[in-house]
């Protein structure tokens, strides 16, 4: 019940994000909503420490504690940038430096 209760957090959070957040409009592609991806990856997460038994207490207990571990983490990075305590959003960082194209090296046979 724990990991299912913190799914549930999970995709409110994500949602609230997306919703209130204006500065990553141009990165959506339906400005406001989140993107599927975003429920596809925590339907793999949680469901992944859903299929943790409950026969096994400790293990239960970590799942639950991983589950609301993520939820946490989501919630610190919905944070305004002035609330955030890592003081970044959830958008990578660009960077001015470009990357040189990698070379094959070819195999001899």
């Amino acid at each position: 019940m724990g990991v299912l209760a913190a799914w549930l957090v999970e995709i409110g959070l994500i949602t609230w994000r997306d919703l209130t957040n204006k500065t990553d409009k141009a990165e959506h592609a339906i400005n406001g909503l989140p993107l599927p991806a975003d429920y596809l990856a925590t339907f793999l997460v949680f469901g992944a420490l859903g299929l943790v038994p409950k026969d096994n207490q400790g293990a239960s207990r970590a799942a639950t504690l991983a589950a609301w571990a993520f939820v946490v983490a989501t919630y610190v990075n919905a944070l305004p940038p002035v609330l955030n305590p890592s003081g970044t959003s959830a958008k990578a960082p660009s960077s001015s430096t470009s990357v040189a194209p990698s070379t094959t090296i070819p195999t001899g046979g």
